[in-house]
């Protein structure tokens, strides 16, 4: 279910993309609107001196069509940062923010329309991070066509094995972060997302850095993010976690590592026509 309405939108939609907080206008003459926000990815965990660190959660999505008259004139967008890696032998990684859309009132109040959580980051040295929990309901609900879905949990941390992998969601176009190893010379995880794209494993002997996490946000064409691979190890120290792309969760350093990945900050799309 990766484009949940599939709504015909004409070419002279005006489509913005917010990769940071800011006010969404309503065009003049709009007669139809369409949300789509994604929470932020948790940061992966640094691997301790017997174990390889957790990923990181991806965010969740929720997305929302139905008529401009149900739509405030200016709607506030909170995009989510990205929770960072953690930092120092054995640290978790931290949650991701959600992102919002806000009816802002001049008083200073004001009205959650849509939300997206963030990822959350594991609680464990091994522990991987929950994928952000999908929202149960909004003041949209009955306005339109609603929908909210999980994200994806990180890949757990190797023990005394090589980092977990992540396979390609179901459910959502974002990815958890891959595992860390916690095999001295073992190999980090790799990662799986939609159409094709992926990570590779990370090599043993800690010449090689963890692949950073991609995406492509580009209405109309493919959207998609993969979380940061997860850091491989040598005799002596790990490798750090790979960085996530937007929404996606950041991979787990190997044995011994001192940085697990960021995950990727939050994004929203606000279709109007």
């Amino acid at each position: 279910m990766l484009d949940v309405f599939d709504t015909p939108q004409p070419s002279t939609a005006n489509v913005q993309v917010f990769y940071s907080t800011g006010e969404w206008v309503k065009p003049r003459g709009a007669s139809v609107v369409r949300f789509m926000l994604i929470g932020a990815g948790a940061g992966g965990g640094a691997g301790s001196a017997t174990a390889g660190g957790g990923a990181g959660g991806s965010g969740a999505v929720t997305s929302w069509v139905g008529l401009a008259i149900f739509v405030p004139d200016a709607v506030r967008i909170n995009v989510g940062v990205g929770g960072a890696g953690g930092v120092g032998n054995g640290a978790f990684g931290a949650d991701g923010g959600s992102t919002t859309a806000i009816y802002q009132q001049k008083d200073g109040t004001g009205y959650t329309l849509l939300t997206a959580a963030g990822g959350t980051a594991g609680t464990s040295i091994v522990g991987n991070g929950a994928g952000g929990a999908a929202s149960t309901g909004s003041p949209f609900s009955s306005s339109g066509v609603w929908n909210s879905v999980a994200g994806q949990n990180g890949a757990g941390g190797g023990g005394s094995t090589a980092g977990s992998n992540i396979t390609a969601s179901t459910t959502t176009f974002l990815t958890g972060g891959a595992g860390g190893s916690g095999l001295l010379s073992g190999t980090g995880g790799s990662v799986a997302g939609q159409y094709g794209q992926s990570l590779p494993t990370t090599p043993a002997g800690g010449a090689t850095a963890a692949r950073n996490g991609y995406s492509s946000a580009v209405p109309g064409q493919l959207i998609y993010s993969l979380g940061g691979a997860g850091g491989a190890t040598s005799e002596t120290v790990g490798v750090k976690g790979g960085d996530a792309g937007f929404g996606s969760g950041g991979g787990g350093s190997g044995e011994d590592g001192a940085l697990g990945g960021r995950g990727g900050n939050g994004l929203a799309i606000v279709w109007a026509w």
